[in-house]
């Protein structure tokens, strides 16, 4: 893919977390691009890895974390080997809509000063009357009345809190959205809504990277899907593709399995029978042989449709 035309490129990327003097490997050597002014989704169950790469494109990793490799952010490189610098991107190019933004938001302080703190880091503004005046306008993009300013957190429903931090995100004006399980917590209702004012993001010429587990959701947003497994990407390609032929077994796995939760369900990964050094799904892959001990790299059967397995 063309550089100027991908707002995310990860090159062999690693990123770990140090735990009692060892490092658990959240990410194992990613190779994906992301491509500028479209809704891409990345799909895993718990521990796929998903959330990681989400918190690494949007500057969000502790400082505990270990990293390898190289991620670009609009053509930025903000991580390279060890050296991780998210100057200019973070806050301003790439935005996060965390899962839960009720608990992101300061209790102490009412949505009209969370608008104000954020316009003025983010354009300096210092104009109460402006940063009122654009807080007010993307609220109602958002529809939620102006009113909505004078409450605190608490004081706002769990469909009230998602739409204020897209309105939020709207003010910022990023290049990027990353919206971690932006309908985790939502009914049916709201989860439709949320998906409108999502596909509104991307209208607007940017780039919507949705982390989530509910690949029914993604099918209803999203240009491509990414499949990410044990730290892996085993298949990505444009959703219509991966849905209709899906190549992965895990992944046919994930769409019969759409309406069970993953956590408690069969298709849940055991760990301690994982092989770490090849390929994540060996442990109950039907088709399994020797050649699954190394680590398959992604193979693409055309210019978008990519998947990662020795079997197929």
């Amino acid at each position: 893919m063309v550089l100027n035309e991908v707002a995310v490129r990860a090159r062999n990327l690693w990123i770990g977390y140090e735990e009692e003097g060892e490092i658990l490997w959240a990410l194992n050597g990613i190779d994906i691009d992301i491509p500028k002014a479209t809704a891409f989704c990345i799909v895993g169950e718990s521990g796929s890895g998903k959330s990681t790469l989400g918190n690494a494109i949007a500057g969000l990793l502790p400082p505990y974390a270990v990293t390898k490799g190289r991620l670009d952010v609009y053509n930025i490189s903000v991580i390279d080997g060890d050296k991780v610098d998210y100057s200019g991107v973070r806050g301003s190019i790439v935005v996060r809509i965390p899962q839960n933004p009720l608990s992101a938001l300061n209790p102490y302080l009412k949505i009209e000063s969370v608008f104000s703190d954020i316009l003025k880091q983010r354009f300096r503004i210092n104009s109460k009357v402006k940063a009122l005046e654009i807080a007010q306008k993307a609220l109602k993009a958002v529809d939620l009345p102006s009113d909505v300013l004078g409450r605190y957190p608490h004081q706002l429903s769990g469909g009230m809190g998602q739409r204020v931090a897209i309105a939020l995100t709207i003010a910022i004006d990023p290049e990027i959205v990353v919206a971690d399980e932006p309908t985790s917590n939502l009914d049916a209702y709201l989860k439709g809504a949320t998906l409108n004012l999502l596909r509104d993001i991307v209208r607007k010429g940017k780039t919507l990277i949705v982390i989530t587990h509910d690949i029914l959701f993604a099918s209803a947003l999203c240009s491509f899907i990414a499949v990410m497994l044990m730290g892996n990407v085993v298949e990505i390609g444009k959703t219509e593709e991966v849905l209709s032929n899906p190549l992965h077994p895990y992944t046919r796995e994930l769409i019969d399995a759409a309406n069970l939760n993953f956590k408690n369900s069969k298709y849940a990964i055991n760990r301690s029978k994982t092989n770490l050094r090849g390929c994540a799904y060996s442990s109950r892959c039907p088709k399994h042989s020797a050649r699954c001990y190394e680590k398959p790299k992604l193979f693409y059967i055309n210019e978008s449709h990519g998947v990662a397995c020795w079997n197929l």
